[in-house]
């Protein structure tokens, strides 16, 4: 069973608590697990839902209840702010974070102008992206 078919059989009422989740788009599948890796190790998140680009996002995202999408910059079908430009038409109030390789000012002013809560160099430190992520998601 993928990762979307076991998130979808998850009882939350089980537990009595809303699980954070988080969905990982990027089409690098090494790098996807190593941030699943970390959002759910030590970032505290109960699910995370992957995706390698933006057609998949697309036909899973009306059947998830999401807390942040980390959407890397440049997909193989399209680019990281048009995905999260159709993400926020379909989920308004879905935080997004952008990943890129090439971060700079000019990045970061039209991603936020998009609606894109925060971007990320994937050569930093990953924690930072993951102590957001909690925080955008109210994890304490």
């Amino acid at each position: 069973m993928d990762t979307l078919g076991q998130l979808l059989l998850t009882d939350s009422s089980r537990t009595g608590r809303k699980m954070p989740v988080v969905l990982l788009i990027d089409d690098d599948k090494v790098f996807r697990k190593r941030l699943r890796a970390l959002f759910e190790r030590d970032g505290g998140f109960d699910a995370c839902v992957e995706a390698r680009n933006g057609k998949e996002v697309l036909a899973k995202i009306g059947r998830l209840s999401l807390n942040l999408a980390v959407v890397d910059s440049s997909l193989p079908d399209m680019g990281g702010f048009e995905l999260a430009q159709k993400l926020k038409t379909i989920v308004p109030e879905l935080p997004i974070f952008v990943m890129t390789t090439d971060y700079n000012v000019n990045v970061e002013k039209a991603a936020l102008s998009n609606g894109i809560s925060a971007v990320f160099s994937k050569h930093d430190d990953l924690a930072t992206l993951v102590a957001n992520a909690r925080a955008v998601c109210g994890i304490e």
